[in-house]
This record gives structure tokens, sequence and C-alpha cells, in this order.
């Protein structure tokens, strides 16, 4: 019988699901490859990444309030994102499998990395 999820619950920001691998970042930035298809998980996301989420399945932000810069993105780009999910850089790993839930606002562990 497998384990439960772990889950976690911030604010839902934009609407949809996604399920990937983490990608846990403390500052993105342009020049910093990020794996298309991942979970970003990021401390706070400017408006100059825009071109990072075209390539990205959902965003969790550990900072952040409905009308941050995430928010916005994200549903211009139709991604699931959660924000003000405080810790989130530090709760998620490289590589877990994460399912994130833009209409509850929870982040599941699907499959952690190990």
């Amino acid at each position: 019988m497998s384990e439960p999820a772990v889950t976690h619950t911030g604010k839902a920001a934009a609407p949809g699901t996604a399920t990937g691998k983490a990608h846990v970042v403390s500052e993105v930035s342009l020049g910093q490859p990020v794996p298309r298809g991942a979970i970003l998980v990021a401390r706070i996301i400017r408006p100059h990444l825009a071109p990072v989420l075209a390539r990205i399945a959902a965003v969790v932000v550990e900072e952040g309030s409905l009308l941050q810069h995430a928010t916005t993105l994200a549903r211009e780009f139709g991604i699931p994102a959660v924000v003000g999910l405080h810790g989130a850089t530090t709760l998620f790993r490289e590589g877990d499998v994460l399912e994130v839930n833009g209409d509850t606002g929870v982040v599941s562990v699907v499959r952690d990395r190990s």
C-alpha cells in the first residue's frame, strides 16, 4: 500500500492542475536553465522572467498575493500557480514530483526524489 501524498497549502492564484518535477531555486534569472515541463519553485517571481514561464508546467512561490507578478504571468501563460506557500524552497527538493492545484492552492509531493 502506498503512502499518502504530503500536501502543503498556499493561496490558489492561477487555475488548473499540473504534475512535474520540482525545479527549486532561491533566485531565478534568465541565464539559469529551467527544464521544460518543470514545476518552478521560487521565493519570488519578477516580471522580466516571463520567458521562463513559457516552458514550465506550473509555479509555486513563497511570497506573493493574488495580484503579484507571478499570478498575473501564470494566468497570461495559462499555467497553474500557488503563491504565499511559506518555506516552499525548503519544503520541496529538486526532482520531487509535485502536483500543483491552482484552483485549491494545494501542492502535493506525489513522489520524493529518493
